[in-house]
């Protein structure tokens, strides 16, 4: 019973530290409800300085579930998990948690917009105004307070409302993060209230091509249809990276293989002569949806999710292929 409610419960992590194989809920100084949970790898010798992954759930999800939605049919410990490459490959993962509503539980990213007719990226953060990029600074020096974390290789990872708050952390914290894999959101900062990266930054984005939530035109449907306002379309967010890390016009593209039988079928796009990678796989006919994740919500709300592919193995492959 002890070990439950120790587990269950957010430790300050900063004074007590953490120690391999920790799958710990933090308390972040300064922001109320507003934890982290730091997945440590059990193969860690408890000295070398590890690679970080911050990763950050979708609108209305929570860390927790975050981390259970990048696994097949959401069953934690499978091969497809964030967490279980986490330990396969040696870096910490630290799923944080965004501004709750008032009741605690939808939580979102004020990742931009709300000028100039583009949509406020998400609700209630952004129409808020909650300064997530101090909540990430202070993120930050908690983790590495809490462990000796390798600050040439600190990434960022998010989906949905997530994915495009870590597009805004490349625009704003450009020296901090070596690298951003966006699942299912573009860069709406770069249309409002702007990104001006002071370094170039890898990034790949992960998008279907029939996502209803955040749609390849910036549009947005169904379930996901909120105000109407618009979007940075995927192609859009793609042209500011690809302008923003200087890379040339021309692109190399090659297919994934289709091994799963779900309609749906993978390119891997990389744009050529880049000062730092800019990479898009594009998923003909997928969802709004972690590819090799869970199908959170029926397809007929949110699209399906391919099985071709995992994008936790795609993301750490990205991650760790930075020079």
């Amino acid at each position: 019973m002890f070990l439950v409610l120790f587990i269950g419960c957010a430790a300050d992590c900063e004074r007590r530290g953490l120690a391999a194989g920790d799958h710990q809920r933090c308390r972040v100084d300064g922001w109320d409800d507003r934890e982290v949970l730091v997945h440590v790898p059990a193969s860690w010798d408890g000295t070398t300085a590890l690679p970080l992954v911050v990763a950050r759930h979708g609108h209305s999800g929570t860390a927790a579930n975050f981390d259970s939605s990048t696994c097949s049919e959401g069953e934690e410990g499978g091969p497809n998990c964030l967490s279980t490459v986490a330990d396969e490959e040696g870096f910490v993962v630290a799923y944080a948690d965004g501004t709750g509503n008032a009741a605690g539980l939808s939580r979102s990213w004020n990742a931009g917009g709300g000028e100039d007719g583009w949509r406020c990226v998400g609700d209630p953060a952004c129409e808020d105004g909650v300064d997530d990029v101090a909540y990430d600074d202070d993120l930050f020096s908690l983790l590495t307070e809490a462990l000796p974390i390798d600050e040439a290789r600190v990434f960022a990872t998010g989906m949905s409302n997530g994915a495009a708050m870590s597009h805004r952390l490349a625009c704003e914290r450009s020296h901090r993060y070596a690298a951003v894999v966006a699942v299912a959101g573009a860069n709406q900062a770069s249309a409002a209230p702007g990104c001006a990266p002071t370094a170039a930054v890898p990034i790949l984005q992960i998008h279907g091509t029939e996502d209803p939530c955040w749609g390849w035109d910036g549009s947005a449907e169904g379930v996901c249809e909120g105000d109407g306002e618009p979007y940075v379309s995927v192609d859009a967010s793609m042209e500011f990276w690809r302008t923003a890390n200087g890379c040339a016009e021309t692109t190399t593209e090659e297919v994934v293989e289709d091994v799963a039988d779900d309609g749906m079928t993978t390119s891997h796009i990389r744009w050529d002569g880049c000062a730092a990678a800019v990479e898009l796989l594009r998923t003909e006919d997928g969802g709004h949806t972690w590819p090799g994740g869970s199908q959170y919500l029926s397809a007929d709300l949110v699209g399906g999710v391919t099985g071709d592919y995992s994008a936790s193995r795609a993301a750490w492959a990205f991650f760790d292929g930075v020079p």
